[in-house]
C-alpha cells in the first residue's frame, strides 16, 4: 500500500512537497494573506504518511525556510518578538502534531497492509492443504476399496485416514513450511509403540511440509505390514528406524526389521505397495526384501 523509496528518491519527494505549495502560493497570492506557514501543512502530513516522520522533519525545515525566504522577507525575525516567537513556538507544536498523526496513520496502513498479506498466505495455505488433501483421501479411498474384503477395506481405510489425520496435525497452522523428527516417525508410529519393539535413533530435523503426508504414511504401511507379515509378527521381532545428518539437502530414514519370519518379495501390489512407491521432490521411498528383514529408505527433503 505504501512503496518504499529509495534515500534519494525520499529526498526528493521531499522537495517536491516543499516546491509545489510554494508556487501555489505564490501564485494565488504571493504570501500577502494569511500565515504563510499554513500552506505548507498538507506537505507536512502528506510527507509523514509517505516517506515517515523523519523526512517529514526535513520537509518542515524545508518549508519554514521556503516561508521566511519566500513570504517573510520584511518581518523581523521571528525570535526577535513576542509575537513572533509565538508565531514560531505554534507553527512547531503544529507541525509536531502533524508529523505524529501522520505518522501514526501510516503505521496503521502498513498494519493493515501487512496483515492484508497475512491473510491471503493463510488463504492460499488452506487451499493448497485442502486440495493436497482430498487428493490423498480421494487415493486411500480407491485404492483400499479395490482388490480387498469390504470389512478389511473399512478397517484398513480408517486406520490410514487416522495415520492421515496425525501427518497433517504435524504440519500445524499459521503457514507452516515444516515438520519434526522425531515428532513425525513418533506420530506415525503411535498405535504401534507401546504394544511392540520399534527403536527410533536420530537428533532432531525439520523436514519440507510436502514430505511429511507421505512419510506418515509409508511409516504406518511398513509398520503394519511388520505386524501382519514381519518381524512385528514373531515374539521378540524388532524394527529400527533411525536417520542420520542431512546430507545434500536429504535425510534418509532408514527401517530395518529383525528377528522375524523369513522374507519373500510381494507378488502383487497392494495399497501398501503403492503408498511404498510413491516419489515426489520432497520425498522418495525405496523398499528391499532381504530373506532376513525388510528394509526401507525413506528419503525425504531437509531444511
Amino acid at each position: 500500500m505504501l512503496a518504499r523509496h529509495t534515500f534519494v528518491g525520499s529526498l526528493g519527494w521531499s522537495l517536491i512537497a516543499v516546491v509545489i505549495p510554494a508556487v501555489l502560493r505564490l501564485v494565488l497570492d504571493a504570501g500577502r494573506y494569511g500565515t504563510p506557514f499554513v500552506t505548507f501543512y498538507p506537505a507536512v502530513v502528506l510527507s509523514a504518511l509517505f516517506l515517515g516522520w523523519r523526512y517529514s522533519v526535513l520537509t518542515t525545515i524545508l518549508c519554514a525556510a521556503a516561508a521566511r525566504l519566500l513570504f517573510m522577507q520584511d518581518l523581523q525575525p521571528l525570535g526577535s518578538t513576542p509575537e513572533g516567537l509565538a508565531i514560531f513556538v505554534l507553527f512547531v507544536f503544529s507541525c509536531g502534531s502533524l508529523i505524529a498523526i501522520g505518522e501514526w496513520l501510516r503505521r496503521v496502513l502498513v498494519e493493515l497492509d501487512a496483515a492484508s498479506a497475512r491473510e491471503a498466505l493463510l488463504n492460499q495455505e488452506l487451499r493448497h492443504r485442502l486440495k493436497n488433501l482430498l487428493a490423498v483421501v480421494n487415493s486411500l479411498s480407491a485404492l483400499s476399496h479395490r482388490h480387498s474384503d469390504p470389512e478389511e477395506a473399512q478397517s484398513a481405510f480408517a486406520e490410514r485416514l487416522a495415520a492421515l489425520d496425525r501427518a497433517t496435525s504435524l504440519l500445524g497452522g499459521d503457514g507452516a513450511v515444516s515438520c519434526a523428527l522425531p515428532e513425525l516417525a513418533e506420530e506415525a508410529l503411535r498405535p504401534f509403540l507401546s504394544d511392540y519393539d520399534i527403536r527410533l535413533t536420530g537428533a532432531p530435523q525439520e523436514v519440507d511440509r510436502d514430505g511429511c503426508v507421505p512419510a506418515v504414511l509409508a511409516l504406518h504401511e511398513l509398520a503394519t505390514n511388520a505386524i501382519k507379515y514381519g518381524s512385528l509378527s514373531a515374539a521378540g521381532g524388532w524394527v529400527d528406524l533411525r536417520w542420520d545428518e542431512p546430507a545434500d539437502g536429504r535425510v534418509t530414514l532408514h527401517w530395518q526389521e529383525s528377528g522375524g519370519p523369513p522374507v519373500a518379495k510381494p507378488q502383487h501390489r497392494g495399497m501398501g505397495s503403492r503408498i511404498l512407491s510413491m516419489h515426489s521432490l520432497a520425498a522418495t521411498f525405496d523398499v528391499a526384501y532381504p530373506e532376513d528383514g525388510v528394509r526401507c529408505e525413506l528419503e525425504l527433503k531437509a531444511l
